[in-house]
């Protein structure tokens, strides 16, 4: 393109501020300089050059002054700063209300050697030796005293077109089309579009180092106030009236019981009930066994499971003894008949139903004259048809006892290792990030580039070798309350095992799940601090891998508490969240059409064969005897009407997100993924929590607390989430219009405000899942429904 104009800014020889004094100083003798121009051309025919020079107007910025400046493409406009004394730091604003593409270059002053001009002007210039960074509606920076001693000069420069700003590469002109069509004429040339921009430019004050201290040490102060809370409730305890209200009313176990029922390790017995045999035990209730009409106690034999008496027909472990009834009646025999459609039902080898509230062994009923068959046979009979009938030969009622079945201690050893497959994916994973973000900021720091970092410019405290301290530091919330809630499960641990609860009553509590969420979230404050020291598209994955693993780690939780013995695998766990990383990095890197297609069908297809596993209590498989039996049972009234209507919502919910991914070819897929995840973690909390309600389950009055304060956390954190201030899959000019100006202690913005938001509400959301089954304690497993 011919340009008629060009435009350049001289430097002064002298310091700049002597440059631009009042107006007389300036056409005054002694404001007078002398400069030798250069001109050269290689056309042989002679040029008419007209050459104007004059004094720079508005050359100086002002503090905290409004400095208005035009641009053109062949005249870029050169402004200096000078710090005031005891300045160390300003933060320099580029304000613009077009968006025609520009690039801000602040350069430094120097007089070493002789080597002060000229100033780098043009695209070439720029883009190699100076800070600098694209802007089209605005821009910011941070500028220290130490770098620039004395003073900068702000150089904006327009672009020849907007393709560094907007990521569309610029339309290419048909010159050999043009060339074939006028070849043999002379065709003018079309006069030259002169792009230009104007730009605000704002020198403001930083912040000063006792404000770097407040917003540091309130963060930290408030993330404490929870350890003094934590204290506070655990010292509350020792006083009696408090101890009543948060003390569990559980059922110990009698394995070191005396023959007066009471517990033979020094803990004081308070009273007993006759008709229940219920020992109260200081903080704790314990049942010491079953009394007849007449009161006298009723031992129970015990038998051993076999390895069959589960739904899982994996399960080779050794299981729990179980007791046999004293005496069987005809409903008693109804009420614990068998899921196994091959079991037999002769009265005389009596068996045991995994599924139904009855779940004990059942004695041999009592001999009938001549083979008659009782009203209780048939009603046998008929019960066994109807249970070989349902789809995988389920029980009409499922409860936690059918599906508790597996040894304690192989239980403990599936969950824990949870949390040791965790440290180990954590340790690969989190060192390569660190490497990587170390030398990402150290390009930055060489190259200049303001563009390679995705930073809230408007809100980006540079300390020490980070350039975005306060996204960094605001990730303290993770790691503070995840290693608060590893404390709080160690104390829960301590405390069961001296007072250990009876296996037949309440959940499972197996703490390897727990503690990986725990875990994770301290893993959450070391990525995410991490991917802020330089955030973009590179590395954003870094920011949500662990969330999709406490995402994740909370439904496979939740599905725990009620399936025990058919959970999840930690290997199959990570092996499948191995499969989203995978995945978001395929997105980033290359999206489009092709990925958004696969990514689709594998939602959808997943999702589905999901579903159908939860709803047939892990007893389906991708086989054809299985599909065969799914689809007949298409056709019959649902097993499970609640488990039903939950996987139809969630199903509902994940085809709208993947019609919604597919439509939009969403820019950002790790956001898209981790809406999905997190939208499917909520439905299932609050599915939990209704089908406990429903079924009349009691929710202790800490639980609610705790899911309040959850709730309160997590919808302004998602607010924040969602508003952001950055966009990494944006250009970094596009990106800059979505940062903003600090919203708290003028230290935080709103990315910051939603990690300390999500951090708390983690926390409280961890914490409900810890206790809202506290109300099960001394309810027997026969009698806590499956959902």
């Amino acid at each position: 393109m011919l340009m008629s104009e060009l435009e350049r800014t001289l430097c002064w020889d002298g310091s700049p501020t002597d440059a631009v004094g009042a107006p007389s100083e300036c056409e005054g003798a002694g404001s007078q300089r002398g400069f030798t121009l250069h001109l050269a051309s290689a056309c042989a025919a002679p040029l008419t050059v007209t050459l104007r020079a004059a004094p720079a107007r508005d050359w100086l910025l002002g503090f905290q002054a409004r400095t208005t400046v035009t641009a053109t493409q062949t005249g870029p406009a050169v402004n200096y700063y000078d710090f005031i004394p005891g300045q160390n730091s300003v933060r320099l604003i580029v304000e613009s209300e077009d968006e025609v593409c520009a690039t801000i270059s602040v350069q430094r002053y120097t007089v070493d050697l002789m080597f002060v001009c000229p100033l780098a002007e043009t695209i070439e210039d720029i883009d190699l030796t100076t800070l600098r960074m694209t802007v089209m509606r605005s821009g910011a920076v941070q500028l220290s005293r130490s770098l620039y001693p004395m003073g900068f000069y702000v150089v904006s420069l327009v672009r020849p077109d907007d393709a560094a700003c907007s990521g569309e590469p610029a339309p290419e002109d048909d010159w050999l089309l043009e060339a074939a069509l006028w070849a043999h004429t002379d065709r003018p040339s079309p006069p030259a579009t002169l792009r230009q921009k104007t730009f605000t430019l704002t020198v403001r004050a930083s912040l000063s180092r006792a404000q770097y201290m407040v917003g540091a040490g309130v963060t930290v102060a408030v993330f404490l106030l929870f350890y003094a809370g934590f204290a506070a409730l655990v010292l509350a305890q020792r006083w009696p009236a408090c101890a009543r209200l948060t003390a569990p009313r559980a059922v110990l176990a009698d394995a070191h019981k005396s023959e007066s029922g009471a517990l033979s390790e020094g803990v004081s017995v308070t009273g007993v009930t006759a008709e229940t045999g219920v020992t109260s035990v200081t903080g704790v209730t314990s049942v010491t066994g079953v009394t007849s009409d007449a009161g006298t106690p009723v031992r129970t034999a015990r038998r051993r499971r076999g390895s069959d008496a589960t739904f899982d027909s994996s399960d080779a472990s050794d299981t729990d003894s179980e007791e046999e009834s004293p005496a069987v009646t005809n409903d008693t025999i109804t009420n614990n008949m068998i899921a196994n459609p091959t079991a037999s039902s002769s009265a005389a080898n009596p068996t045991t139903s995994p599924g139904t509230p009855g779940n004990h062994g059942a004695a041999s009923p009592p001999d009938r004259a001549n083979g008659a068959v009782t009203e209780g046979d048939a009603i046998e009979r008929s019960t066994v048809q109807e249970e070989t009938s349902r789809p995988f030969g389920l029980p009409a009622r499922l409860h936690v006892a059918a599906l508790a079945r597996r040894g304690r201690r192989v239980l403990r050893a599936r969950s824990d290792r949870y949390l040791h497959t965790l440290y180990t994916v954590a340790v690969f994973y989190a060192l390569p990030v660190l490497q990587f973000v170390a030398a990402f900021q150290v390009m930055l720091n060489i190259s200049g580039s303001l563009d390679m970092c995705y930073y809230n410019f408007l809100c980006a405290h540079p300390a020490g070798g980070l350039s975005d301290f306060n996204h960094v530091f605001s990730n303290l919330g993770y790691l503070l309350l995840g290693a608060l809630f590893m404390l709080q499960l160690q104390r829960r641990k301590r405390n069961r095992k001296r007072a250990p609860r009876h296996e037949e009553y309440g959940i499972p509590a197996h703490y390897g799940l727990l503690s990986s969420l725990g875990a994770a979230m301290m893993v959450v404050a070391l990525l995410s601090a991490s991917y802020h020291v330089c955030p973009n598209s590179l590395n954003f994955q870094f920011d949500t891998a662990f969330m999709y693993v406490l995402a994740v780690l909370c439904m496979v939780k939740i599905y725990q508490s009620r399936h025990p013995d058919i959970n999840a695998r930690a290997h199959a766990t990570f092996g499948v969240l191995a499969v989203f990383i995978a995945l978001v990095v395929w997105g980033v890197l290359g999206g489009g059409p092709l990925f958004w297609s696969v990514f689709t069908v594998l939602h959808v297809f997943t999702f589905l064969l999901l579903s159908l596993r939860i709803y047939y209590v892990g007893q389906f498989r991708l086989e054809k005897s299985s599909l065969a039996v799914a689809a007949r049972g298409l056709r019959a009234r649902p097993l499970y009407t609640p488990r039903l209507v939950m996987l139809l919502i969630a199903n509902a919910a994940n085809w709208g997100f993947a019609i919604y991914g597919l439509l939009t070819h969403a820019g950002d897929i790790a956001t898209h993924l981790l809406n999905v995840l997190l939208c499917n973690t909520l439905l299932y909390i609050v599915f939990y929590v209704l089908m406990k309600l429903l079924h009349g389950e009691r929710i202790r009055w800490y639980s609610w607390c705790f899911l309040a304060a959850a709730a309160a956390c997590w919808v302004p954190a998602l607010y924040f989430f969602t508003s952001g201030s950055t966009d990494w899959s944006a250009t970094p000019a596009r990106s800059r219009h979505r940062n903003h100006e600090c919203r708290v202690l003028q230290f935080y913005d709103s990315h910051d405000l939603w990690h300390m938001l999500s951090a708390a509400a983690l926390y409280f959301t961890f914490n409900v899942m810890l206790t809202w089954d506290d109300g099960l304690s001394a309810v027997k497993r026969t009698e806590i429904a499956v959902f």
